[in-house]
């Protein structure tokens, strides 16, 4: 996909974005859908899914979500992308109050008793 999108001068997930545009295929719809959630929930390294995911949302995600017209199983792809979502950012969240602690209180020291 990288390489063919390299040699388009495209974003590499634009057909898959592109084909959620289509809403006269409601299964290629959720088949899209389907795809960017098995992409973005597989990594297990934090930062590598924010980066997919946002990569996604830079392709025009971001625009088409609010337009497609929800049927039963794309509204579950739907709520499946946006639950990882809020699961990244708390996860996140809870990533930087650690750096934030670390860099309050710099200095711990041990005392032997």
């Amino acid at each position: 996909m990288t390489i063919a999108a390299e040699r388009n001068n495209k974003e590499r997930f634009a057909p898959i974005v592109e084909g959620l545009e289509n809403h006269e295929a409601q299964q290629l719809q959720v088949a899209c859908m389907q795809l960017i959630n098995a992409l973005v929930t597989s990594p297990d390294d934090l930062d590598f899914r924010i980066h997919l995911r946002n990569e996604f949302l830079r392709c025009g995600l971001k625009k088409i979500l609010p337009e497609i017209k929800k049927t039963e199983e794309l509204d579950i792809q739907l709520k499946v992308f946006n639950e990882n979502k809020d699961e990244d950012a708390i996860e996140l969240s809870h990533r930087l109050d650690d750096i934030r602690a670390e860099m309050e209180y710099p200095f711990v020291f041990c005392v032997d008793t």
